[in-house]
């Protein structure tokens, strides 16, 4: 009896269970604003290579084979008050804007100082992160790459959550460019893929805690283990008692 009504039922453990296999679904990306500590990498280039390479000093040695820890470190790391040191521009505020409007600024300041004519500006934010905790295979830091990577890849890339892993109540800790914000995603419904909760931004924290059967299990019978150990204490009682 125990074991019937400890297990967790279908509706606990299936995702997206309101979904029909043809419903159409708008999925809507934003992009994330640059804020402190963050680490860019900005490469400028020209028609004629060697007229930009006074603009990439810590570039300059940086290939397809440079490691993530060397491209780190020469990156541009966002300083607390929201700006960064660049080559021949001074400061620049990067703090609260897209990777694509930062691009734009540099790109008008370098022509508004006559430095270059028509110079093209690459800008990647280095240190994308988020850090999965609780209930999956897979629990720690992963960084990525991708412009828009939503949730359920980032629980993909922690091993999906175990079955005892609460899919209605997945918290996440987001740390933004003004606000710090806690969230509640319910994976077994649709919704969520609409709307600001399906997408994952740099520094995010998702936490996946216990279902409630798992939670209720726990505060009865620890473990398995014990319970075994006190059915078989019950039973022997029970043999010793019966010969008699």
């Amino acid at each position: 009896s125990f074991f019937i009504f400890s297990c967790s039922s279908k509706k606990d453990i299936l995702y997206i269970q309101d979904s029909s296999n043809d419903q159409n679904l708008s999925v809507e990306y934003r992009e994330y604003l640059i804020k402190a500590d963050d680490v860019l990498k900005i490469d400028i280039s020209a028609e004629e290579p060697s007229a930009a390479l006074f603009l990439n000093p810590r570039g300059a040695n940086s290939n397809l084979n440079s490691n993530k820890q060397s491209l780190l470190y020469n990156g541009y790391q966002v300083n607390p008050e929201g700006y960064i040191n660049f080559p021949a521009i001074g400061k620049i505020k990067v703090a609260g804007i897209s990777v694509s409007d930062l691009r734009n600024k540099i790109y008008s300041l370098i022509i508004g100082k006559g430095i270059l004519n028509n110079p093209h500006v690459d800008i990647k934010i280095l240190n994308t992160y988020f850090i999965v905790l609780g209930e999956v295979n897979k629990p720690g830091r992963y960084e990525f790459l991708e412009n828009n990577l939503n949730i359920l890849e980032a629980i993909g890339m922690a091993g999906d959550l175990t079955i005892t892993g609460d899919r209605k109540n997945v918290k996440i800790f987001r740390d933004g460019f003004e606000k710090k914000t806690l969230r509640s995603v319910d994976l077994t419904k649709s919704k969520f893929i609409s709307n600001d909760d399906f997408q994952i931004f740099s520094g995010d924290i998702i936490i996946v805690n216990q279902n409630k059967t798992r939670v209720k299990n726990a505060g009865i019978i620890g473990n398995s283990g014990t319970l075994l150990s006190l059915l078989s204490f019950i039973l022997s009682s029970i043999i010793v008692i019966s010969n008699k």
